[in-house]
């Protein structure tokens, strides 16, 4: 990685410090990055009202921006006496995760940190929450934040794909390991890597899911495969084979499991955005994970992925003339 850039997205702008902006700080630091913090805020009551002139509306916009750049600075300004470089920005933007898109694209961001909590399967399953948008239209590594606990000397997580499950790009596990890498000279940590490979089902798709007889010795032909493949991608790194985990099962809940055994604070991994109606209801490995693992979790895009988010925000503040 080769990060100069940061962008923080700031969510609450009057309160303390939060754990992702200490983060980034830190990392800026180490990478002698620029660090920029982002707020974006929106209200359609205020937008929307009739009883307001376009003029006034403008004033109290600018008003509100005002404020809470204020607010950013004084966030700011013990991490300008620390020596970092340091930016505000507030924007006056709807929906946050395209806004963020937006700041990040504008800024020229090598990489964007944002808070992450955990969130109900409703609000997973609409897609509602800003962390599930953000992996699916940020091209950006996106470095999501749960905790305060340091990275210094801890455990990162590269989880890769060898077999590349659902055609993801092969270039993307050569990213996530490099990226762990990184990770890990930066914080003098240790890099550990993982691949979990799913069984085969014994059923075929349809109206009715019948059963279909399966090799005997399939389950030990895809372990080989699995094993050999992963070996093969490992063997440039050097990482020693405590340090190497192949598992079977489903990626999210085994990815969590490794994490909380070897106490990872930070995991890395990819990213591939799906379209169609059948992405908002299964969602992703990663959103899986974010869920799932208690640590942070670095999310890395294809090499080439374009944002569907516009450069420039495609609406305007609509206000009527007073009554």
């Amino acid at each position: 990685m080769d990060i100069r850039r940061i962008l923080v997205a700031v969510a609450d702008c009057g309160a303390k410090p939060a754990p992702e902006l200490v983060k980034a700080a830190e990392l800026a630091r180490r990478c002698d990055a620029t660090l920029t913090l982002f707020h974006s805020f929106y209200s359609p009551y205020v937008a929307g009202e009739q009883y307001y002139s376009p003029a006034a509306l403008q004033q109290d916009i600018e008003g509100a921006v005002n404020v809470r750049r204020q607010q950013l600075a004084r966030l700011a300004a013990p991490l300008r006496l620390s020596g970092l470089q340091v930016r505000e920005r507030v924007r006056w933007d709807y929906p946050v995760h395209d806004s963020i898109v937006r700041e990040a694209l504008r800024e020229k961001a090598d990489l964007v940190v944002a808070g992450s909590h955990r969130h109900t399967r409703l609000s997973r399953v609409l897609l509602s929450n800003t962390d599930w948008q953000l992996i699916r239209l940020c091209p950006v590594p996106l470095l999501f934040v749960k905790n305060a606990r340091p990275w210094e000397r801890g455990r990162i997580l590269a989880a890769v794909d060898p077999l590349h499950a659902h055609a993801k790009p092969a270039d993307l596990d050569a990213a996530i390991l490099r990226s762990a890498a990184f990770m890990a000279a930066a914080f003098r940590g240790r890099v550990h890597a993982l691949h979990v490979w799913q069984l085969a089902t014994p059923f075929t798709a349809g109206v009715l899911m019948e059963p279909v007889p399966l090799p005997a010795n399939l389950v030990e032909q895809q372990r080989a495969t699995a094993e050999r493949e992963f070996d093969a991608m490992l063997e440039p790194w050097g990482l020693p084979a405590r340090r190497r985990h192949l598992r079977s099962g489903v990626p999210a809940s085994e990815i969590a499991a490794l994490a909380a055994q070897i106490e990872a604070g930070l995991v890395v991994m990819g990213a591939v955005s799906r379209s169609g109606l059948r992405r908002l209801f299964i969602g992703s490995t990663a959103e899986r994970t974010i869920d799932a693992v208690a640590c942070d979790v670095l999310v890395l895009k294809p090499a080439g992925f374009r944002s569907p988010v516009p450069r420039r925000r495609p609406w305007r503040p609509v206000a009527l003339p007073p009554l």
